[in-house]
């Protein structure tokens, strides 16, 4: 074998062996650039969130954002100047925005509180004071519904950017002592509506009393 033959033979190697590896460096790059068979299910995942979220209705966020904002604001003034002391709001109202429900608002309250125990006055509650208390209580969470639902009827409307079929709700959770704990007082007050029944209401003119009878309230 000549020498001229063996080095042409290892030329005709050596440019296969580049063409070769070229080739396995284009499909090893495209290999990369596709995702793994766990990202397909990711995209899956995203398709049918997008899908879910073409079905939500169309809200300003920032619009409502300060809807939110004015209506749990009135919210906090009307039951500060609603009762007299001993009275403490715990949690200012704080609303949200749930896409498939509407406009919560959530505050918690102790609509009457007891004395104070402490190392200066240890004695026990009394049972005419805890009698007292939750009847002061009871009278209270009946007063509670009644301001809430005329802050509903005259400022519900204005939550404009809440599409007219969803909901407007205040969740009122309401603070009671170990030693207070009765069937007879509610540890929630609920009271939900929807923006369409609150646009009925005002262009009927309905009164409190007649929108308590279309709302939900629950206390539990």
């Amino acid at each position: 074998m000549t020498p001229n033959f063996k080095i042409g033979t290892l030329l005709i190697a050596i440019s296969l062996w580049t063409v070769w590896t070229s080739y396995a460096q284009v499909q090893g790059s495209g290999a990369q650039g596709k995702p793994p068979a766990p990202a397909a299910t990711w995209d899956r995942a995203g398709q049918g969130a997008a899908q879910t979220a073409a079905t939500l209705p169309e809200v300003d966020l920032r619009g409502l954002k300060i809807q939110l904002q004015v209506f749990q604001d009135l919210v906090n003034r009307s039951i500060q100047q609603s009762f007299e002391q001993p009275f403490t709001l715990l949690q200012d109202a704080k609303g949200s925005y749930l896409p498939h429900f509407g406009a919560v608002f959530q505050l918690e309250v102790n609509l009457h509180p007891m004395r104070l125990i402490s190392p200066f006055d240890m004695r026990p509650y009394t049972p005419e004071e805890l009698r007292k208390a939750r009847d002061a209580k009871l009278q209270r969470v009946r007063e509670l519904k009644t301001r809430l639902s005329a802050l509903l009827l005259e400022h519900g409307t204005k939550l404009s950017e809440v599409p007219p079929d969803q909901g407007v709700a205040i969740v009122v959770h309401l603070f009671n002592l170990p030693s207070e704990q009765s069937e007879a007082l509610p540890t929630q007050l609920v009271i939900e509506t929807s923006r369409a029944v609150l646009l009925d209401a005002q262009a009927q003119r309905t009164t409190v009393a007649e929108f308590q009878k279309r709302g939900l309230f629950l206390e539990f």
